[in-house]
């Protein structure tokens, strides 16, 4: 099949490498208006042939038409006046319901078909282009029926070579349904550039403290001009649409912001988090193992008992090494001090350390894995890395690695996991999940649904605290609740504590050890070294094998850690969630008396009465619903927000009749 592409863009450049790469198309011939683009293409291979519509027509089985939406309608028109019969032309444009309707009325509309395969980035030219970009996404054919099956057929066949799943939609609901998923989120981030441009005029300041929460919102304004305003003024109906419900919500969040309705806000933050069902569903689309159910809240993973993969453990199984493979020696001498102590069943170290800041020590590389392996040797002990994407994977198993886990960076991003999963197809090796940065249990579980989705059944869980607000005496805040809430979802899983990155510092790792064993926990990673004060990396949390061996002796093994014990201590183990709980409940309640004071503060200057009646009620109302919907008593609520009430009456009092 000979393939002519109109446009050699990221989407048409990246749809002919892979029709070439992929063996459908026997020769792509292409056209832009733009020679850059030809001479970029023909050095790259995209195109192994320059030619003109006229010779498009004449000499292609099928034409590819990527150019922008407000060009498109005229060159489908031009090609269908020229093409030889049972030559079919693809239109990929992100609108559909104008160019249908210019294309209906043609003699050969029968050979023309209207598609849009959903993928791209925001970059642009056949330098962007890149094999499996279309990999599993979906493609949308419109008004099929306006087209000639032979036609449809082909078009299928094309896009069934690129790996995608074809749907059928009608153009005009195309457009409307399109113009809020994806053409809103671009005028979003373009406003949002625009708004950040104009109020930081020092692009310097803006580059120091914008975080990857702007990078990833504000990444699509870095789109083409040339494709997005034709397609805004071609789709305008259905886009001020989208824009005007959008407006709609911007302005309930401000009048909420701005008469300070914090449970207003809370609510309609609450339920924007139920787009993630939304967002679920996109990234199964995208996954290399299409088109399979996802685990759903009531299946169970398949889960090897740990005795499977760490028969001999006696213990609470703990894993200690490193922070970071430094040197050959360092790794050696701390992996011999730790296997000497009998208290450590897996030796670890970092291999790969993703850094928050640039220009930090970020892990020794392959290089180490060697190191570790002949600690292995040397010791007869297991080993684990932490690894972060295909190559890191590979690695490691080339070395002789026998656990891997993902860190905390890793698993907040679904495709990282992905990936990680993709490599490990078919390979059941022990691996461990730490919990994501933020506090998102469905992002913990996610991670873990896509690794059993591969075929992995020995996995486990690693809590490593959440990233905290406000001043704590630790690194990541516990939250013991969600580790506690993954267990009941899944009592099968094991879940092994990481008090190293929860404490930040030495001082607090045998506290946090001990209240992870009576929660249960299955075991302990902790960071050894032998040279502690000058490790390269977080040296504060780490220490000596002697002192570690000092912390596991000095913990106690209550009556029911799995098999360990005979008695049943599940009481104990419930109990100590509850303690859990009411200490995170303590902690919130003090962060709240604080945020009181500044309001009495504010009130003090501004001369205003402790008491407002109408807010009183107010949150009153408000709390009887939301509790109600959690199973919690009216007579429950009351009583707890008129003693928490009072106290905030107090602290308020404190504060005005102060002099």
């Amino acid at each position: 099949m000979i393939v002519g592409v109109v446009g050699i863009g990221l989407i048409g450049g990246s749809m002919a490498m892979d029709l070439r790469q992929r063996g459908v198309a026997s020769k792509i011939i292409g056209t832009d208006n733009n020679p850059e683009h030809i001479r970029i293409a023909k050095s790259a291979g995209i195109i192994q042939q320059e030619g003109s519509l006229e010779e498009l027509a004449r000499s292609c089985d099928v034409i590819i038409v990527a150019t922008p939406v407000d060009v498109s309608p005229g060159i489908v028109l031009t090609l269908l006046d020229q093409v030889k019969d049972g030559t079919v032309v693809l239109d990929v444009g992100s609108t559909k319901e104008q160019i249908c309707q210019a294309v209906a009325k043609h003699p050969r509309s029968r050979q023309f078909v209207a598609c849009h395969p959903i993928a791209g980035t925001e970059n642009t030219g056949p330098a962007a282009a890149h094999h499996k970009l279309f990999d599993h996404k979906v493609n949308i054919i419109c008004n099929a029926e306006d087209s000639g099956t032979a036609a449809v057929q082909k078009a299928k066949e094309v896009f069934d070579a690129l790996k995608m799943e074809t749907v059928h939609m009608e153009a005009r609901e195309h457009d409307r349904h399109i113009a809020f998923v994806s053409h809103l989120s671009h005028i979003t981030s373009f406003a949002l550039g625009l708004t950040v441009l104009k109020i930081e005029k020092d692009e310097k300041s803006i580059f120091n403290m914008a975080g990857s929460g702007f990078a990833s919102t504000v990444r699509l304004a870095k789109s083409s001009p040339d494709m997005w305003a034709p397609i805004f003024s071609q789709n305008a109906g259905h886009v001020s649409a989208a824009l005007d419900a959008y407006i709609d919500q911007l302005l309930l969040f401000k009048e909420t912001i701005d008469e300070g309705l914090s449970s207003e806000t809370y609510d309609m933050i609450s339920t924007a988090n139920q787009v993630s069902r939304i967002l679920d569903g996109i990234e199964l689309k995208n996954r290399q193992k299409p088109f399979v159910s996802p685990h759903t809240g009531g299946e169970e993973l398949e889960i090897a008992p740990i005795s499977t993969w760490l028969p001999n453990l006696q213990r609470p199984l703990v894993i200690s090494g490193p922070c970071s493979a430094e040197t050959e020696e360092q790794v050696m001498e701390t992996c011999r001090q730790l296997a000497a102590t009998g208290k450590v069943d897996v030796l670890r170290a970092g291999i790969w350390k993703p850094r928050t800041r640039p220009n930090n020590f970020e892990g020794i590389g392959t290089i180490g894995l060697e190191w570790l392996r002949k600690a292995k040797e040397a010791t007869g002990m297991k080993i684990a890395v932490e690894v972060a994407n295909r190559h890191h994977v590979e690695e490691a198993l080339k070395y002789g690695v026998d656990i891997l886990w993902i860190g905390a960076r890793t698993t907040v991003n679904p495709f990282s996991v992905q990936e990680i999963a993709d490599a490990l197809q078919g390979i059941d090796v022990p691996f461990l999940v730490k919990n994501p940065i933020n506090a998102d249990l469905e992002l913990w579980i996610g991670a873990l649904e896509r690794l059993s989705g591969a075929g992995i059944t020995k996995l486990g869980a690693i809590h490593r605290g959440f990233a905290k607000y406000g001043e704590t005496k630790f690194r990541n805040a516990p939250q013991w609740q969600l580790p506690i809430e993954l267990k009941r979802r899944m009592p099968d899983l094991p879940m092994i504590c990481d008090p190293s990155h929860i404490c930040g510092n030495r001082e607090l790792l045998a506290e946090i050890s001990q209240q992870a064993l009576d929660l249960n926990y299955t075991g302990l990673m902790l960071e050894s070294h032998i040279d502690p004060d000058n490790a390269w990396s977080d040296a504060k949390q780490q220490v000596t094998p002697a002192r570690l061996a000092e912390i596991i002796d000095g913990l106690v093994l209550r009556n029911g850690y799995g098999g360990k014990a005979e008695v049943d201590d599940t009481l104990q183990v419930l109990r100590s969630q509850v303690d859990q709980f009411d200490s995170e409940l303590f902690t919130l309640l003090s962060q709240r008396m604080q945020v009181v004071e500044n309001i009495g503060r504010y009130k003090k200057e501004n001369k205003l009465t402790i008491l407002q009646a109408s807010r009183w009620n107010e949150v009153l109302e408000k709390s009887f619903e939301r509790g109600g919907k959690l199973g919690l008593s009216r007579d429950f609520i009351q009583k707890y927000l008129k003693a928490v009430h009072q106290e905030s009456i107090n602290h308020q009092s404190a504060i005005m009749n102060a002099r």
